[in-house]
C-alpha cells in the first residue's frame, strides 16, 4: 500500500491480495508514519493497545454486573490467560477485531439492561461496531453478535426486544458503512477480485475450507492449553451453572450465550485456528471471577474451587519438572528458572491455603505464579526463541548472494509464503516443490537454494553426503539451510 499508493485494493507479492480487507493495514501504516519506518514496537502495538482495551473492557463490564473487586479480577484473569496474553505481543489482526466485537456485544447489553428511553442509542452502536470489525476480518466480524444476541434473546424469552433492535435501521447502518470502502475497491479491483474477496474468502472457509481445516472436536482439544491457567475454574464455573441454571442472573446468562454459541458456531465451521476463539475469552473471564464470587459468599460450594486448584496447580508444579533442559539449542530449564521455582512454590502455598480454607486467595495466587511465567518469559526467553523462528537471517544471505550475481535463487517447499520471504529480498524467489525438480534445479549453476531443516533431514543420507561434496551448506538457526555453489 505505502510503496503503491493503492489504499482500496491490497496486493501481496504483485498479487491481489484478497484474505482480509485493508483496515487493518492502514493502522500499520499509520504506526509506520508515527514511528518513522517499521520496528516490532510500531507493528505490535496494534495488538497490544486493543488488547488492553479489551482487558479494560472486561474490568468495567464486570464491575457493572458483579462488583469492583470481581470487575478487578475479570480483567486480571483475561490478561493472565496464556493465549489472550500471547496475542496482545503478536503482531496479527485479530485483537483489534476482537475489541469491536465485544463492544458491539457490551453495546447491546448496555441497550438491553436500559430504559425503554435509552436503548436505541446503544441498539445503534452495534451495528456501528459490527461494520468496524468486519472491517477488519471481513464477515468473522459481524457473525458473532449475530448470532449471539437471538440465542440470548431466545433463551430469555423476550424475542419481543427484537423490536427495539431497530434491525432495518441497524441493517441500512451496518450496510452503508462497508459499501463505503466495499464499492469503491471492487470498482478499482475488477470482477476477479470480487469473487475472491466476497465468494471464496467468505464462504470458501465456512464450508470443506481451503484453509486451516480441523475436526469438528479440534477446539475441545486445544482451549484446556489456550486458557490456561483458568481452563478448569472454567469448566468448574460450567458445572455450577448447569447445577443453577433455573437460578441464575440475567448477566450470567448472557456470558453463557456468548461463550457456547460462539465455540459451538466455530466448531462447525470447517476452517479452524484457535485465534478465531480470542472473542469468547472476556466471557470465559468473568465466568471464572463469577465463580470466584459465588465461593466467597458461600453460594456455590467450596469444592468448585478446590478441585480445579488442585489440578492447575498440580498441573503446573509437575509440568515445571517436565520443561527440556535445552530445546533448539537454547538453555530453556536455566531460562525459565524463576518460572520451575513460583511454580512449585506456588503449589505448596495453594495447599496451605487450602487447608487454612482461604480460598479466595487462591485466583490471586495463580494470577502471580503465571504472571511470573509471562514475564519470564518474554524477557528471558522469547527473543532467543524469535531467532530460531525468524526467516530472517537465511534471506538476507540470499540477497547478498543474488547481488553478488547468483541468478537462480530458490526455496524448496516452503512452508511459508514465498512472497513473505520476498519482503526481506526485494524480489519473489522461485519454489520447488518436489525432489525431482529439487534434483533438476541442482544441475544448474550459479544456484542458492534455501531448504528448511526438516526437509534437509528427511533426504537420503547418500544424496546428503554428494550434496555436501558438491555444495557450500550454509546453516542458519535451527530451521533453514542454504545450499549453494558460488562459494565452492
Amino acid at each position: 500500500m505505502h510503496d503503491t499508493g493503492n489504499w482500496l485494493v491490497p496486493h501481496f507479492g504483485g498479487e491481489i491480495y484478497s484474505h482480509k480487507p485493508p483496515f487493518y493495514f492502514w493502522f500499520l501504516n499509520f504506526n509506520r508514519f508515527l514511528f518513522g519506518g517499521y520496528s516490532v514496537t510500531a507493528v505490535v502495538l496494534a495488538s497490544l493497545i486493543p488488547g488492553i482495551l479489551i482487558a479494560l473492557l472486561t474490568f468495567y463490564w464486570g464491575s457493572l454486573s458483579f462488583n469492583l473487586k470481581y470487575g478487578f479480577l475479570s480483567g486480571l484473569i483475561l490478561m493472565t490467560a496464556f493465549y489472550f496474553f500471547a496475542l496482545s505481543i503478536t503482531v496479527r489482526m485479530d485483537h483489534l477485531m476482537g475489541l469491536f466485537i465485544i463492544s458491539a456485544l457490551f453495546s447491546f447489553y448496555l441497550g438491553y439492561s436500559s430504559a425503554a428511553e435509552n436503548k436505541k442509542k446503544f441498539y445503534y452502536l452495534i451495528y456501528v461496531f459490527m461494520a468496524l470489525s468486519t472491517w477488519i476480518k471481513g464477515p468473522a466480524g459481524f457473525l458473532i453478535p449475530l448470532i449471539v444476541i437471538p440465542v440470548f434473546l431466545l433463551i430469555q424469552k423476550d424475542t419481543g426486544e427484537f423490536k427495539n433492535l431497530e434491525l432495518k435501521k441497524g441493517a441500512l447502518i451496518f450496510t452503508a458503512a462497508i459499501l463505503l470502502w466495499l464499492v469503491p475497491a471492487l470498482l478499482k479491483g475488477g470482477k476477479d477480485y470480487a469473487y475472491e474477496l466476497l465468494i471464496v474468502q467468505t464462504f470458501g472457509r465456512t464450508v470443506n475450507s481451503f484453509a486451516h481445516q480441523r475436526p469438528v472436536y479440534y477446539y475441545l482439544e486445544t482451549f484446556s492449553f489456550t486458557f490456561l491457567p483458568w481452563s478448569f475454574f472454567l469448566y468448574s464455573a460450567f458445572i455450577y451453572c448447569f447445577r443453577k441454571r433455573k437460578e441464575l442472573p440475567r448477566f450470567i446468562k448472557f456470558l453463557l450465550s456468548w461463550f457456547i454459541t460462539t465455540f459451538l458456531f466455530f466448531s462447525l465451521i470447517s476452517g479452524k485456528l484457535d485465534i478465531y476463539l480470542l472473542p469468547i475469552y472476556p466471557a470465559g473471564a468473568m465466568l471464572a471471577a463469577y465463580l470466584f464470587k459465588e465461593t466467597a459468599d458461600k453460594k456455590a460450594s467450596k469444592y468448585y474451587i478446590i478441585i480445579p486448584a488442585v489440578i492447575t496447580l498440580g498441573f503446573l508444579a509437575l509440568g515445571s519438572f517436565f520443561i527440556p533442559q535445552e530445546l533448539n539449542g537454547i538453555a530453556l530449564k536455566n531460562l525459565l528458572l524463576p518460572t520451575i521455582s513460583s511454580w512449585i512454590l506456588g503449589a505448596l502455598i495453594g495447599l496451605i491455603l487450602l487447608f487454612k480454607k482461604k480460598y479466595s486467595y487462591i485466583s490471586y495466587l495463580v494470577i502471580i505464579i503465571f504472571t511470573v511465567f509471562l514475564l519470564n518469559f518474554s524477557f528471558s526467553a522469547a527473543e532467543p526463541f524469535s531467532q530460531t523462528y525468524t526467516v530472517k537471517p537465511a534471506a538476507e544471505e540470499l540477497k547478498e548472494l543474488n547481488s553478488d550475481g547468483i541468478k537462480h535463487i530458490a526455496v524448496y517447499k516452503y512452508d511459508g509464503d514465498s512472497a513473505a520471504l520476498g519482503v526481506y529480498l526485494d524480489f519473489w524467489p522461485d519454489v520447488v516443490n518436489n525432489p525431482a525438480d529439487f534434483l533438476t534445479y541442482l544441475e544448474q549453476e550459479e544456484i542458492a537454494l534455501m531448504v528448511e531443516t526438516k526437509d534437509w533431514q528427511s533426504f537420503d543420507g547418500q544424496l546428503v553426503k554428494k550434496i555436501e561434496k558438491e555444495f557450500e551448506i550454509l546453516k542458519f538457526n535451527q530451521n533453514y539451510i542454504i545450499i549453494t555453489d558460488y562459494r565452492k
